[in-house]
């Protein structure tokens, strides 16, 4: 048996993030055995372990990214515009670095949602094999959109029966969730309406086809009758939201939906640099008008968790962003960890420091309680018990 013991000044435990001090967490055979005091720990006398002290550093559980894609990565110049043109082997390599970098900055389960040529769903296996590199993936496939409808990511469909054929093919090669698209990524500059661009058919179609085999439907959706649609139909995590009003957010608060909040594709000026010009202007114009928006779904307690659609490395950012908008530290810590695991499906074994969990462990310089940029400081990551950073 493989046992590894991780002592800190402090330890963030259970799905509230409760601190214990001068605590060890005893991992074997890649689950958390036990967490407890280290006076504790040196009284027992472990034997053949490896032993790591991280002194005033936190251990915390790995971040969870709610939002994410393979294939994107926003950190390149005009990379929508790369994912428009490119071939199915530099998709590829391009998710095989972004992966990889995600897990060196400490995040160890993300939920991508939607990809080209299943791309995910491969990258899934081979992370999972320990071929490659990369967080814990919970895959779509492939994005389902109207024909007429928004972005490059989601293939186009047109009725209940491509739908239903698409629905299906992505659970047979081994899809986690199925995403649609239901509206645009933007709020219009010149008036208030928001397109939705799959009817309550298709929607509802998606939907119960994964419900029968226990797979949730998420949804890309701004706002508007798109949204309304959706609670109807019955999804249970909108993306988005950037076009929230007070009737969407009323509709929210009496439904049990969770909103993926990706603050950061408009509140964050440095993404700006990778888009073309005509998209950024229109971000940059959109900034203010958004923000306010999600300070209303953020203040009026919608649940949310936290993704940032592809700007790998930088989820730490999204947690500023929601204490911004008005939410506690705590809980928005917890849309990268409990809280986002729950979402995922996985909150029975994942996104807490718990006896029987899953050891999903990475360490920061500072207490993120206090100091949220300490979760830009990571200097250990171990994922189901295999430390892959150490500094």
């Amino acid at each position: 048996m493989e046992r590894i013991i991780l002592n800190a000044d402090t330890v963030l435990c259970g799905d509230s993030l409760e601190v214990n001090e001068k605590a060890s967490v005893i991992v074997e055979n890649g689950k958390i055995s036990e967490i407890i005091p280290q006076k504790v720990k040196d009284e027992k006398h472990f034997e053949d372990t490896k032993e790591y002290d991280f002194g005033s550093r936190t251990l915390m559980p790995g971040m969870i990214e709610c939002h994410n894609h393979c294939t994107i990565d926003a950190r390149l110049p005009e990379h929508l515009e790369i994912l428009g043109d490119s071939s199915e082997c530099r998709l590829t390599v391009i998710a095989m670095k972004a992966m990889e970098d995600n897990l060196m900055a400490g995040i160890t389960t993300a939920r991508s949602l939607a990809d080209k040529h299943y791309i995910d769903v491969e990258l899934k296996k081979l992370i999972a094999a320990g071929e490659v590199k990369g967080p814990d993936l919970l895959v779509a496939g492939i994005g389902m959109k109207g024909a007429h409808g928004h972005g490059y990511i989601g293939s186009s469909f047109c009725g209940t029966e491509e739908v239903r054929r698409t629905a299906r093919e992505n659970m047979r090669r081994g899809a986690d969730l199925l995403k649609i698209f239901v509206t645009p990524g933007n709020l219009s500059l010149t008036d208030s309406f928001i397109p939705s661009y799959l009817s309550p058919e298709e929607i509802r179609t998606a939907v119960e086809e994964g419900a029968r085999q226990n797979i949730p439907t998420a949804a890309h959706c701004i706002g508007g009758q798109g949204l309304k649609d959706c609670i109807d139909g019955g999804v249970k995590v909108i993306e988005h939201m950037y076009g929230a009003t007070d009737e969407d957010v009323e509709l929210l608060a009496k439904s049990d939906c969770w909103v993926d909040l990706t603050s950061g594709i408009f509140l964050d000026p440095s993404r700006e640099a990778f888009l073309s010009e005509q998209n950024a202007y229109k971000i940059r114009m959109n900034r203010e008008k958004v923000r306010n928006n999600l300070k209303k779904v953020v203040q009026a307690k919608i649940p949310f968790v936290l993704g940032t659609d592809a700007y790998h490395t930088y989820l730490y950012r999204e947690v500023e962003y929601a204490v911004e908008l008005g939410a506690g530290v705590r809980y928005a810590l917890q849309g990268i960890t409990s809280n986002a695991a729950k979402v995922c499906g996985i909150g029975e074994v994942k996104g807490s420091l718990k006896e029987g969990y899953a050891a999903d462990v990475i360490a920061v310089d500072g207490n993120p309680l206090n100091d949220l940029s300490s979760l830009a400081r990571v200097s250990m990551v171990m994922k189901g018990g295999k430390i892959y950073r150490n500094e």
